[in-house]
């Protein structure tokens, strides 16, 4: 198991069977240093996800507002995107921006990484091989409107699971007590669960509540 340890600015392994904890990387000080092991530094890592291939993790740096991925075996840590200046914008590079990443899921092929970008309220992609960032949807104005791209509005998400089929992802919508699904292709997001109102009913659609959602996992059929 691999666990973001948010206030100690470190990455650990805990062995499952023995419950024996390592870390593989970060120094424990807060910054955003590239680096092997413990000379490595993150800031309040808030979300991660292992390579389908279990080689290499990635991490949503939250108070750094960069994507790091750090190598399992040797604990090498690298910037894979993110300037490391607070905002919204898309590109490659340096060019691009996070503000306060929270949740990740990577793509079943290992090419693509799913980002809940919680202060900017939009979904990015991440290309693993060139940093390259898109948005997928999120109008960067916090709301709850259903819709295309950034037509639509979410408010603070925090966790996000992907489909085996890789078609779809769902959000924990934190501010709006919503679960939202977003599809890949069309970046069209929709309500699936949460009337909008915090609560604790059960029900069918808009008929239940839920109460600041924070994480989401899929079942492996994906139903």
């Amino acid at each position: 198991m691999f666990v973001a340890d948010y206030s100690n600015h470190k990455i650990r392994r805990v062995e499952v069977a023995t419950g024996e904890v390592t870390t593989i990387a970060g120094s424990g000080e807060h910054g955003d240093e590239d680096g092997v092991g413990e000379a490595a530094e993150f800031c309040c890592p808030a979300g991660i996800a292992l390579s389908p291939d279990r080689s290499a993790l990635f991490v949503a740096d939250q108070g750094g507002d960069k994507i790091r991925r750090v190598e399992v075996a040797t604990g090498a840590v690298t910037t894979i995107a993110g300037s490391g200046e607070g905002g919204d914008a898309d590109g490659e590079g340096e060019a691009e921006e996070f503000c306060g990443p929270r949740g990740l899921a990577i793509s079943p092929d290992g090419g693509a990484l799913f980002v809940v970008d919680q202060g900017s309220h939009k979904i990015r992609r991440v290309e693993v091989a060139t940093g390259e960032v898109t948005t997928i949807a999120g109008s960067g104005t916090r709301g709850s409107t259903d819709g295309v791209g950034d037509a639509a509005q979410f408010y603070n998400p925090c966790g996000i699971a992907i489909r085996p089929d890789a078609g779809a992802l769902f959000v924990a919508d934190f501010g709006n007590h919503k679960i939202r699904r977003v599809e890949v292709a069309t970046g069209e997001v929709t309500t699936i669960a949460g009337s909008g109102t915090e609560g604790s009913t059960d029900g069918v659609g808009e008929a239940s509540e839920f109460s600041y959602p924070t994480e989401v996992a899929i079942s492996a059929d994906g139903s």
